[in-house]
């Protein structure tokens, strides 16, 4: 299953970039045939057909409950924020969710300064983690897998990049929610997105900045691309940064070759499904993947010391 995945990305071909605000974006395709039927969170709670919230009237900061009542799977992305309930939160690892089920689902707090109700359900923000916490979070997931079997998160460590990440945007929350800080930037942002759109027939997009590569998300379609592109040009956006060197398809291409040196892990999904775990020098990532489809991939680049 993980070779396949890995086999599966060396087919990759990658689109020539477009530029904003610093960022570079490179549409990625791949063939991969016939697509699961699954909505995203996003559909699913506007057609009021998902409802997540707090597991007990007392809560628990890292799990909360979705329930499914359509009878899709719903496809849930990692790093998406989720307002509402005691605090708000972000999914630890991208979770597919059976239809007409009940599932309880790994989650990290990001605004450790509430915990309240201010409302019974939660919604979605808008927004993604920015691209430095999905890394971040994406590593605390895989150490979960290997230490119990989920993929869980180090809380104290998001709780200080989001206060890293607040104090960088010059953003103030008096519950230190991290979605202040896309509010505070969406003049900014909105420019980006405007001129950024998604790529158009792709699956997913290389994502680069001062020079280099920071990482990409792929999908089996490039419709799931489309409907999840705001939020994603928005984490990478939020982070970028102008540099004097750009970055070249062929440097995308050659970061890609190197993913048939990774060492993978299959791990059972907390969802439908298993998260496919690769380590690399070059690269770290995960894919969602059911019986032998990559529903979603996310890699970032290896940081060097």
């Amino acid at each position: 299953m993980a070779q396949q995945l890995i086999e599966r990305l060396q087919t990759v071909q990658v689109d020539e970039p477009h530029e904003a605000g610093g960022l570079q974006v490179f549409g990625l395709r791949w063939e991969l045939g016939p697509v699961p039927a699954y909505t995203t969170l996003d559909e699913a709670l506007a057609e009021g057909l998902l409802e997540v919230s707090e597991v007990s009237d007392g809560g628990s900061v890292p799990t909360l409950k979705v329930t499914n009542k359509g009878d899709l799977l719903a496809f849930l992305m990692a790093g998406e924020q989720l307002s509402g309930g005691k605090q708000n939160r972000v999914l630890n690892a991208s979770i597919l969710v059976a239809g007409r089920s009940e599932l309880p689902i790994p989650v990290t707090c990001v605004e450790r300064g509430r915990w309240a109700y201010r409302s019974g359900h939660f919604g979605s923000s808008g927004s993604s983690s920015h691209s430095s916490l999905r890394r971040m979070m994406h590593m605390h997931a895989t150490e979960g897998y290997h230490r119990v079997g989920s993929p869980t998160s180090r809380q104290g460590e998001v709780w200080s990049e989001v206060d890293r990440k607040l104090t960088e945007m010059g953003s103030s929350s008096d519950t230190q929610v991290l979605h202040q800080a896309y509010a505070d930037s969406e003049m900014v942002l909105g420019d980006v997105v405007s001129r950024l759109t998604a790529p158009e027939g792709a699956s997913g997009a290389v994502f680069a900045y001062g020079g280099r590569i920071v990482g990409f998300d792929l999908f089996d379609c490039p419709a799931t691309l489309v409907k999840l592109w705001s939020k994603l040009i928005r984490a990478y956006a939020i982070d970028a940064s102008v540099g004097s060197n750009t970055v070249t398809v062929a440097d995308v291409r050659a970061w890609l070759q190197t993913a048939p040196e990774a060492r993978e892990e299959v791990f059972k999904s907390p969802g439908v499904g298993h998260d496919v775990r690769l380590e690399g020098q070059e690269l770290i990532g995960a894919g969602l993947v059911l019986e032998d489809h990559p529903v979603h991939v996310e890699v970032f680049a290896q940081t060097r010391a």
